[in-house]
């Protein structure tokens, strides 16, 4: 079985391979554009260090095993999850951001 957990306080948490499954083939789907992956230097705001973020531009067609794990949004963004780990995962199955 594989990793369902992510990140250091575990905020992305799948249920299930199906679900897993279900997100990586939404967020490496290169027609998506839904999502924006951005890294952000937050430590050159007095924050602890660099953060990855997937950011969803709206909610539709978003699957519940994503949806579950986001957190809001800000401005044109309607929610985020904030996980180095699983965009640290996605890449070795071939995000290229």
């Amino acid at each position: 079985m594989s990793k369902l957990d992510y990140g250091v306080k575990k905020q992305v948490h799948f249920d299930s391979e199906a679900d897993k499954q279900r997100a990586f083939d939404y967020l490496l789907d290169p027609n998506n554009t839904n999502i924006a992956f951005t890294h952000e230097n937050n430590q050159n705001q007095n924050a602890w260090g660099p953060e990855d973020r997937i950011h969803f531009f709206s909610f539709t067609g978003v699957p519940n095993c994503l949806l579950d794990n986001m957190t809001a949004g800000v401005g044109n963004i309607a929610g985020r999850i904030n996980c180095k780990e699983l965009i640290d995962d996605l890449k070795i199955h071939g995000l290229l951001i």
